[in-house]
């Protein structure tokens, strides 16, 4: 703290609050004299240094409200709590204020370091700097801002954003091979009906969710190394508020909106969509595995039968097997709760998809507002996807080399054998030679 102090100025807010917190300890020491009244200096630098953490703070404010994805479910607070607040400083002088005061501090801490050579001035003036050339780039965006609704300002993000999703560029097929490289240590994967998925044709892919989505990225990097074929996700907003947001936009995600999906299909692009959503993937420890959670959404199959798309129906089985639930802790959103689940080597295990026939919704003629058309469709794919979940179950049921630890096991048999019989082969042929 001495160290600090002596490199900061003689009447900087730090030494003044140094003094002040260690009390009369520092009577006795010549070098850090407690001063009896506060000193004009001292209070003036005190008010600049909060004002300047203020205003830096509100800045941060603005730019984490104007940054948030539009697809975040907190973007339109935020909009509307920032366009309050500056409201306030454009009704009054208040911006002309704050603007001139930063002028004059970074004018005259400047000024100040190069007639003393005081360090703590050159940061203040840097600081201050900083804080007047982003307060008047927000005050220009904002006075903008002030003039759309917060309707209109969310309605030209959303056109920004749709023209990005149509304009996405799925990365290369050895590319996403080598995102998958995490999982291939410890998750393998069989697919059964690829053949069924006709070539050339976009489809709106429907499945169930597993817990924690892990299933996924595997299920799209199935279809576009095997089927050509790169389906664009459709995820829950709550996403696009965390840092999984960027991550899943990568693997060409989108916020599930109508409008989105209306795009992408207006585009002839594949779709992904988990009917399931977030209930399926935080799933409570009491729901059966692999349980379809859909209550009565039908908002996938308007989508189809609105666009003639195809549905096909995918079902996947294994990764809900390789946890075991330890507690369910509510997150105080729409009723989800974060299951916090264990896993151990023995439970890695073969993750397997399923891929049904088609179903058609041309015949419906786009006429999607029908409930009993779109309660049809969705029965039909349910129904499809729970046959193919009991089919799977089947399958892993009875495949000797479900676990990893037993592929593990198979592979080094057979790697054995092979070098037992090459070796053997060899003794053969020496001793036709003798």
């Amino acid at each position: 703290a001495s160290y600090i102090i002596k490199r900061t100025t003689n009447s900087s807010l730090l030494k003044f609050l140094f003094w002040y917190s260690i009390g009369t300890g520092t009577h006795n020491n010549p070098s850090y004299p407690l001063p009896s009244t506060i000193s004009k200096s001292m209070l003036l630098l005190s008010i600049v240094d909060s004002a300047l953490v203020a205003i830096n703070i509100f800045n941060a404010f603005v730019l984490f409200a104007q940054l948030h994805p539009v697809e975040s479910p907190l973007k339109k607070h935020l909009l509307d709590r920032m366009l309050r607040m500056v409201s306030g400083f454009h009704s009054t002088n208040g911006v002309f204020v704050v603007l001139l005061s930063l002028l004059c501090t970074t004018t005259w801490s400047a000024t100040r370091y190069y007639q003393e050579d005081d360090a703590a001035m050159l940061i203040r003036a840097i600081i201050s700097g900083y804080s007047l050339a982003c307060t008047s780039i927000f005050v220009k965006l904002s006075h903008q801002m002030l003039k759309l609704s917060i309707d209109r300002l969310l309605e030209l993000e959303k056109e920004v954003a749709r023209h990005d999703i149509c304009n996405f560029t799925p990365p290369t097929k050895s590319v996403m091979d080598a995102l998958m490289t995490p999982y291939k240590p410890f998750i393998s994967v069989e697919s059964t009906g690829l053949e069924r998925i006709p070539s050339n044709t976009p489809h709106l892919f429907v499945s169930n969710h597993s817990l924690y989505g892990i299933e996924m990225p595997l299920l799209v990097n199935q279809l576009y190394q095997y089927k050509d074929t790169f389906p664009r996700g459709l995820a829950d907003h709550i996403h696009f508020a965390t840092l999984n947001g960027p991550i899943i936009r990568a693997f060409g995600a989108v916020d599930g909106t109508k409008e989105n999906v209306d795009a992408l299909m207006e585009k002839g692009e594949s779709v992904l969509v988990y009917p399931g959503g977030g209930h399926e993937v935080l799933k409570h420890s009491k729901v059966p595995r692999y349980e379809l959670m859909w209550k009565q959404r039908v908002g996938f199959a308007r989508c189809a039968i609105k666009h003639g798309y195809p549905i096909l129906p995918c079902a996947c089985v294994g990764t809900e097997d390789m946890f075991e639930s330890v507690c369910d802790i509510p997150v105080g959103y729409r009723g989800l709760v974060a299951p916090i689940s264990v896993t151990k080597p023995s439970k890695l295990q073969k993750v397997y998809f399923w891929f049904g026939a088609p179903i058609e919704t041309k015949q419906y003629n786009g006429e999607y507002t029908r409930d009993e058309y779109a309660q049809e469709v969705r029965d039909k794919a349910k129904m499809a996807i729970e046959a193919g979940i009991k089919e799977l179950k089947a399958r892993q049921a009875n495949d000797p080399e479900r676990y990893t630890v037993d592929q593990y096991k198979s592979k080094i048999r057979s790697k054995f054998s092979s070098s037992s019989v090459s070796a053997a082969v060899s003794d053969d042929e020496h001793s036709k030679e003798d």
